[in-house]
């Protein structure tokens, strides 16, 4: 599918960015994830479809936030202009689900789609962190298929360093940290488990 390279307001900060576009969004204080959550407000407003993705502490605090600035998620989720979903212990199917998610509804007439997602690192009924890492890197690709906006929030303060470089870092082209919206030259095209030193191919 070719995607329109038509520049979209990413709801962060003064940030514009293209259909198929994958971002790491790094958070640290509540204000900072209200700020996140903005992504979809914004998509709201102009009549995107959205998709809350994540495990279930975070779909709650993001549902929260939504209705804290006025969100009618009940008429939402009766119009089908809101997807709510969660990981599973299978990251191959957690990717298949997603994007039969979008399927349905680009076949539903969404001009666009925008996925905030919140992954389930460590916790139970998520895969573990290295298949989560794999899955990271082939949403890229996956990305590029749909005209879709998706961003990945990180919680600095809460996930290791470990997954900081080589799911925020490795697996993401572009970068927002204080509302900022950077090129990531730390992005890999594709991963492998880390130690593999022959198995990483560099690239932004």
């Amino acid at each position: 599918m070719a995607l329109p390279s038509l520049q979209i307001k990413l709801g962060i900060g003064d940030e514009q960015v293209s259909a198929g576009d994958h971002i790491a969004y790094l958070w640290e204080t509540p204000s900072e994830f209200a700020e996140g959550v903005g992504f979809l407000r914004c998509g709201l407003d102009a009549g995107d479809h959205v998709v809350i993705f994540g495990h279930r502490d975070a779909n709650e605090q993001v549902l929260s936030t939504l209705r804290d600035s006025g969100v009618d998620i009940d008429a939402l989720l009766t119009t089908g202009r809101l997807t709510i979903m969660r990981g599973t212990e299978d990251a191959t199917a957690m990717l298949a689900g997603i994007a039969q998610s979008f399927r349905d509804s680009v076949a539903n007439g969404a001009g666009l789609i925008r996925l905030l997602g919140n992954l389930g690192w460590g916790q139970e009924g998520w895969p573990n962190d290295e298949e989560i890492l794999r899955f990271e890197s082939q949403v890229t690709h996956a990305a590029r298929l749909f005209p879709c906006l998706v961003v990945c929030m990180y919680d600095v303060r809460r996930l290791s360093g470990a997954i900081m470089v080589h799911g925020a870092y490795e697996a993401h082209p572009r970068v927002v940290q204080n509302r900022i919206l950077r090129e990531n030259p730390y992005h890999l095209h594709s991963r492998k488990p880390p130690g593999d030193e022959n198995s990483q191919t560099t690239g932004g």
